[in-house]
């Protein structure tokens, strides 16, 4: 429960943006539901002692836990733990629940009992939510996200962020000093700073661009090399820039004349 009750007040607290309307709708009739069993039990335990509430009896709550689990895909536990927690949950709630009203009223009683079964039965035939209720998705997949870059770093040998420059920049014989013989493409990668050994200062790029398609790679990459100068992956800068940051400064540069330069 502690765990939960972190993860709904931290930054990842749930949120209703990734639903569907009527994914949204499911979920406000099951807090719903849940919100008029909790009144019907408050009322029966009130007034149990007169005979025609225990003709009328109580609803079986294992039957709303199992359907509230099988419906929205979450432990019954956190679910009753969301419904007061989570901040996006308390739109969903009902402005004005059922209230409790003199044991003498069992007609009433019976209407709760309807509108609850009801309510239940909505809940049954209702297509499951399969998406996650608990956390905030996009911040879920940053998480999975600096979690590869993460393993990433740790198979690396180098750590670099490069350039885009265009090969023809260099001499033939520096084109035959940094590139393989079978790479054909017109653009190369330029080494600028970095962690880790230091590659060359010229690089054949992860992939092959034409001149057409170059202003959709335009920018600084950020490049994860094994110890045998193969790429493990390839990111633009801007896209992982919190990673970048979390790296620390860096150990090393090149300078525009390309002089290695350590802090």
């Amino acid at each position: 429960m502690f765990s939960l009750f972190s993860l709904l007040l931290s930054s990842t607290a749930p949120t209703l943006d990734h639903l569907t309307l009527s994914e949204r709708n499911l979920l406000q009739t099951a807090i719903h539901t849940q919100t008029s069993y909790n009144v019907i039990a408050d009322q029966y335990a009130q007034c149990q002692q007169i005979k025609d509430y225990q003709i009328l009896g109580l609803p079986e709550k294992r039957e709303l836990t199992s359907i509230i689990e099988a419906t929205l895909n979450i432990p019954y536990q956190n679910f009753l733990f969301a419904i007061n927690h989570a901040k996006a949950w308390q739109s969903l709630k009902p402005r004005e629940p059922m209230p409790l009203v003199d044991c003498s009223k069992t007609m009433v009683y019976q209407d709760y009992l309807d509108q609850y079964a009801l309510q239940r039965f909505a809940l049954e035939i209702a297509e499951p939510i399969t998406k996650p209720l608990l956390t905030n998705p996009v911040n879920s997949q940053q998480q999975e996200s600096t979690a590869l870059l993460q393993s990433y770093a740790q198979r690396s040998s180098t750590i670099a962020i490069v350039n885009i420059t265009d090969r023809q920049t260099l001499t033939a014989i520096e084109q035959a000093n940094f590139l393989h013989l079978d790479y054909t493409s017109r653009y190369i990668y330029r080494i600028t700073q970095g962690w880790k050994n230091v590659p060359p200062l010229y690089m054949g790029m992860h992939i092959q661009i034409n001149e057409a398609d170059l202003n959709k790679f335009e920018g600084d990459w950020l490049i994860f090399l094994d110890a045998q100068k193969q790429y493990i992956a390839a990111r633009p800068v801007e896209d992982v820039a919190d990673f970048i940051k979390s790296l620390g400064k860096t150990e090393w540069q090149v300078d525009s004349n390309g002089n290695l330069q350590r802090p």
